[in-house]
C-alpha cells in the first residue's frame, strides 16, 4: 500500500513538472526593444510546449508583432490617437537635448506619457466584454514588465493570480523596492542618471533627486491614477508586491553592484540572435568592398538622425572625414540631405541590416545611443562601441559598458568634432575595447543553467499553489524606507539650492 501510494505521489509530481500552463504577457507597446524581449520570451515558452497570448495593448500603433506562429496575438486598441505617444516621446524637448529627469520639460514629458499609459489602462479596464472573454481563457500565469503597472490590474480583474515581472534593462528601483530589496543610493546610479558607481557627494545627491523624480511619476501618480480606475481594495503596488519574482535582461557581472534577491533571476543577452544571417547581395558587396573596415551608425528605431541639428550632423560628417579609409554607414530616415555636404566614405540608408553586418569581418564598432539591447548585441559580437546616450535609461545603460571598458562615451550636449574624432581613434587603435567585448562575450555564454532552462523554471514555480505560502520568506527582512522618501527628496534639494540657486533646473 505505501509502495502504491508513493507510486501516485511520484507520478502526481512528474505530471505536475511537465503539464502544460496556459500564459499570458500585457505588453503596451512602448518600443520595439521592450516588444522583442517580451515576443522573445514568449516564443521560448510556447517552444517549450506552453499557450501563450501576448495582449498587445497599442499605446503606439506603429509597433506591431510579425511573424508570430507559435504564441497567439492579441492586438487592442486603448483609445490612445494613432501617432500620440512618438510625439509626445521625442519632441519638446526632442532626443538631442537635455533630457534630464531634473529639467523641468523632461518631468512635464515624463508625466504626458505616464498619463498616455493611464488613458490606456482605463480603456482597457472599462472594456468588460473585452476582459470576461481573457477571463474565460482561465490563463495561469501572467507577466508585465517593469514600466506600466496596469498588468497587475488587469490580471486580477480576470482572476490571474500568480505574475512574473520582466524587465527588459537592469532591474528597476520600485521593482526591487516591491520586493523588498532597497538599492542605496550611495552606489546604485538610476536608470535616468549619468553617473557610474563612484559618485562624488553631489551627484549622491542628484542620484536622489533622480530616483524620487521618477519614483514620483510611477508610485504616485501612474500607479495612483490606475488603482482608482481598478478600485481593488488593494493599490496596484501592493499587488505588484505577490509577484513570483522578476525576469532581468541582465548579468551581474555587467552592471554594477547592489543588493539582490532570490526573487530575481538574470537572463540577459537572452534576446541576442546568434545564429547566423546571410547579407543581401547589396549589402554583401558594401561589407566586402569596405577592406579597411565598416562604422554603423544608428540612434535607435524612434530617434531618428534626421532629426539632429544641423551643426550636429555636421560634425559627425566632418568627423567622419577625418577617416577616409573607413566606411561609415549611417542610418538616415529620409533620401533628399541637400543642405549638408556628405563625404564620399559616408552611406546614408534608411535601413540597417544590424545584426548581419555585426557579424561581418570588416565591422569595427557602431555608434549609437545606448539602448540596452544593442549595447548587448554589439558586446556579444565581440566589438566594441561609441555610445551618445539620449535619453531614459541610456544613460545608465552607457556608463555601465564604459565602466566594463567596451565603450567609448559621446555627451551630446558637449559634441564637438574633436571629441568624435577622439572617441573613434581609441576604438579604431586600442585592441582593449575588442579584448573585453570578446572577454564579456564569452562569459554571457557562461551561465550554469541556460536562460531557457532558467524561465521555463521561474514560470512553473509561479504557477505552483504552494508558492505564496513560501514567498514571505524570500524576502529580505529590511525595515519600510517610504516615510523618509520625502526627506530624501526636500533635504537634498535645500543643499543643491543653497549651493547653486537654481541652476541645476535651467
Amino acid at each position: 500500500m505505501t509502495q502504491f501510494l508513493f507510486k501516485i505521489l511520484l507520478v502526481c509530481t512528474i505530471i505536475n513538472e511537465f503539464y502544460t500552463l496556459n500564459i499570458l504577457f500585457y505588453v503596451p507597446t512602448l518600443s520595439h526593444s521592450h516588444i522583442s524581449f517580451n515576443t522573445k520570451l514568449a516564443q521560448l515558452l510556447a517552444t517549450s510546449g506552453h499557450q501563450v497570448t501576448v495582449l498587445l495593448a497599442q499605446v503606439d500603433d506603429a509597433l506591431l508583432i510579425e511573424n508570430a506562429t507559435d504564441f497567439a496575438v492579441l492586438r487592442k486598441k486603448v483609445g490612445v490617437p494613432r501617432g500620440h505617444l512618438r510625439q509626445v516621446l521625442w519632441s519638446n524637448p526632442g532626443p538631442y537635448e537635455d533630457s534630464s529627469p531634473l529639467n523641468p520639460r523632461i518631468f512635464y514629458k515624463l508625466l504626458k506619457v505616464s498619463g498616455t499609459f493611464v488613458t490606456a489602462c482605463q480603456n482597457m479596464a472599462f472594456d468588460h466584454l473585452f476582459l470576461s472573454s481573457l477571463q474565460q481563457q482561465k490563463f495561469d500565469v501572467g507577466l508585465v514588465e517593469q514600466y506600466d503597472s496596469c498588468g497587475f490590474g488587469i490580471f486580477k480583474s480576470i482572476g490571474i493570480e500568480n505574475t512574473v515581472w520582466l524587465s527588459a534593462t537592469a532591474i528597476y528601483r520600485p521593482q526591487a523596492e516591491a520586493l523588498g530589496v532597497h538599492l542605496p543610493y550611495s552606489y546604485v546610479p538610476e536608470l535616468f542618471a549619468h553617473f557610474s558607481d563612484k559618485m562624488s557627494f553631489f551627484q549622491k545627491v542628484i542620484n536622489i533627486l533622480i530616483g524620487q523624480a521618477t519614483s514620483f511619476v510611477l508610485d504616485v501618480f501612474v500607479q495612483g491614477f490606475q488603482s482608482r480606475i481598478f478600485g481593488f481594495e488593494q493599490g496596484l503596488g501592493a499587488i505588484s508586491q505577490e509577484t513570483s519574482s522578476v525576469l532581468i535582461n541582465s548579468v551581474p557581472f555587467f552592471d554594477y553592484s547592489m543588493p539582490v534577491s532570490h526573487q530575481f533571476s538574470n537572463i540577459g543577452g537572452i534576446t541576442v540572435d546568434k545564429r547566423d544571417k546571410k547579407l543581401d547581395p547589396y549589402w554583401q558587396s558594401i561589407a566586402d568592398s569596405a577592406e579597411n573596415g565598416f562604422v554603423l551608425v544608428s540612434f535607435g528605431g524612434i530617434a531618428r538622425t534626421v532629426d539632429m541639428t544641423e551643426s550636429m550632423q555636421r560634425i559627425f560628417y566632418d568627423s567622419f572625414a577625418r577617416f577616409s579609409h573607413i566606411t561609415f554607414i549611417v542610418k538616415y530616415e529620409t533620401s533628399s540631405n541637400s543642405t549638408i555636404s556628405v563625404p564620399d566614405n559616408v552611406i546614408l540608408t534608411p535601413w540597417i541590416p544590424q545584426l548581419p553586418l555585426m557579424a561581418h569581418k570588416n565591422y569595427k564598432t557602431i555608434i549609437t545611443h545606448g539602448g540596452w539591447s544593442s549595447i548587448l548585441e554589439t558586446t556579444m559580437h565581440s566589438k566594441p562601441m561609441i555610445l551618445m546616450p539620449l535619453f531614459a535609461d541610456h544613460a545608465k545603460n552607457s556608463k555601465v559598458a564604459e565602466s566594463k571598458g567596451v565603450a567609448v562615451l559621446l555627451d551630446k550636449m558637449r559634441l564637438s568634432r574633436r571629441r568624435v574624432v577622439h572617441a573613434i581613434y581609441t576604438i579604431l587603435t586600442n585592441p582593449k575595447y575588442t579584448q573585453n567585448c570578446e572577454k564579456f562575450s564569452r562569459m554571457f555564454s557562461d551561465t550554469p543553467i541556460p536562460h531557457e532552462e532558467l524561465i521555463e523554471w521561474r514560470i512553473r514555480q509561479a504557477a505552483k499553489p504552494s508558492r505564496k505560502a513560501f514567498a514571505k520568506h524570500l524576502r529580505p527582512k529590511e525595515p519600510d524606507f517610504s516615510y523618509l522618501k520625502l526627506g530624501f527628496l526636500i533635504i537634498p534639494a535645500m543643499i543643491l539650492y543653497a549651493k547653486h540657486g537654481f541652476s541645476i533646473w535651467t
